[in-house]
C-alpha cells in the first residue's frame, strides 16, 4: 500500500488507500465463493491456457480484478499494462512476496502483440482499441472479452418523503459515486436524473462533494485538465447553475434544467438534470450520431424507485443503489466484467 501511495501519482495518496482498501475488501470476500460457483463449469485442463490482459491503465481496479480473475480459472496470465501504468506490476510484486507459485502464473509483458499468441484475450479501452484488438486476434483464439467506452448515470425520485428524510445521507452516498478514483472509471456516474427538486438535490450533492474532497482529495491535474474544467464551469454558468470547489478545480456541481445529456470533463465534474420522463430517460447508444447522445451505460445508480421502473428507463450493464456504483461484486453475471467461467471455453 505504501508504494502504490508514492508511485500512483494519477491520484492523491488518500484516494489511492481507500479505494485499495476497498478493492481488496471486496476481493477477499467473494474470491472463495466465486471459485466455488465457477469450479463446476471446468471442461479442460485450464493450466494450458494462456489469458491475455490488455489493460487500459485509466484506473487500478479491472486490471487487477482481471489478473485474479485469471488466477482463479487456473490459466497462465500475460499482462499487457497500458503505458505509465504501474499497478499491474505492484500487484504482480506483493503476490510474489506471498504465494511466489501463484504468482509464477503471471506474466508482464511490454509485448503489444502478446494478444495474439493467447487462448483467451480480455481487453479494456476505448471502442476504437477494443475493434482493433478484436480484429487482428488471432483465429486459434478461443474467446475475445472486450470492455469499451462506457458510461453511468444516477436516477432519483427525490419526492419521496424517505429520499427527502435521507437527504443528507443520499447525498453522501452520491457524492461517493461521482467522486471514487476521480470519475475516471466507467462505473462514475457523471449524471444524476432527478424527479422533483433537482436544484435542492444539486445543492445538497455540492455541500457533500466539499465533504468528501477535504477528506480525500483529488489529485492534481495537468494544466490542460485543468483548463477543461474551467471552461465547462465558465460556459455552464451561462446556460445553467454551477456549485464548485472554491479556488480549485476539484470538484464540480452542475444544474442543467433542460435535461438531454452532455458528457461531463470528469475529474469531479457531474450534472444533474431533471428526469423528464417515466421511460427512455437516455438513448442507449451514440451510435445515433446526435452530439448530445450518450453512450451505452454501464451501471445505473438509483434510489426512491422501483428496479422494474429503472431497467424500464434505461439499459444498462448493471443496477444498484446509489452508493454502491463504484464497488460492483465479483459475483456479478452480466457484462461489468468477466467471471472464471467466462474464461473457460
Amino acid at each position: 500500500m505504501a508504494r502504490a501511495k508514492r508511485e500512483l501519482t494519477a491520484f492523491s495518496p488518500q484516494m489511492v488507500e481507500l479505494g485499495l482498501r476497498e478493492l481488496f475488501a471486496d476481493i477477499a470476500a467473494n474470491a472463495e465463493e466465486l471459485e466455488r460457483r465457477e469450479a463446476l463449469r471446468l471442461t479442460f485442463d485450464v493450466s494450458r491456457a494462456t489469458v491475455c490482459h490488455v489493460l487500459s491503465g485509466n484506473l487500478p481496479n479491472p486490471g487487477v480484478v482481471s489478473i485474479v480473475v485469471g488466477l482463479l480459472s487456473g490459466a497462465r496470465n500475460v499482462v499487457k499494462p497500458a503505458a505509465g501504468d504501474l499497478m499491474p506490476g505492484l500487484f504482480i510484486q506483493s503476490l510474489a512476496a506471498t504465494d511466489p507459485t501463484l504468482a509464477r502464473r503471471v506474466t508482464l509483458t511490454s509485448d503489444r502483440e502478446a494478444y495474439r499468441r493467447a487462448d483467451i484475450v480480455v481487453a479494456y479501452g476505448d471502442d476504437e482499441t477494443i475493434a482493433t484488438l478484436r480484429a487482428n486476434t488471432s483465429a486459434a483464439t478461443s474467446a475475445f472479452f472486450g470492455f469499451g467506452h462506457r458510461v453511468s448515470i444516477g436516477l432519483v425520485d427525490f419526492r419521496q418523503s424517505k429520499i427527502q428524510n435521507q437527504k443528507s445521507k443520499l447525498a453522501a452516498a452520491e457524492a461517493r459515486d461521482a467522486s471514487l478514483w476521480d470519475q475516471q472509471g466507467c462505473m462514475s456516474p457523471q449524471c444524476f436524473y432527478v424527479r422533483g427538486n433537482a436544484a435542492a438535490f444539486a445543492e445538497a450533492l455540492a455541500r457533500e462533494m466539499e465533504t468528501f474532497d477535504c477528506r480525500w482529495p483529488r489529485a492534481t491535474l495537468p494544466f490542460e485538465d485543468a483548463a477543461a474544467i474551467a471552461r465547462a464551469r465558465s460556459e455552464w454558468s451561462f446556460r445553467g447553475r454551477v456549485w464548485a470547489s472554491e479556488g480549485s478545480t476539484h470538484w464540480t456541481v452542475v444544474l442543467d434544467e433542460r435535461g438531454g445529456w452532455a458528457a461531463t470533463p470528469l475529474n469531479r465534474f457531474v450534472f444533474v438534470r431533471p428526469m423528464a420522463s417515466r421511460t427512455g430517460i437516455l438513448p442507449v447508444s451514440s451510435s445515433l450520431g446526435r452530439r448530445d447522445a450518450c453512450p451505452t451505460l454501464s451501471t445505473v445508480g438509483f434510489a426512491g424507485l422501483s428496479l422494474k421502473e429503472v431497467v424500464g428507463m434505461a439499459q444498462a450493464d448493471r443496477y444498484c443503489l446509489l452508493g454502491e456504483m463504484q464497488r460492483p461484486s465479483l459475483l456479478l453475471t452480466n457484462g461489468s466484467r468477466p467471471r472464471v467461467g467466462d474464461l473457460i471455453i
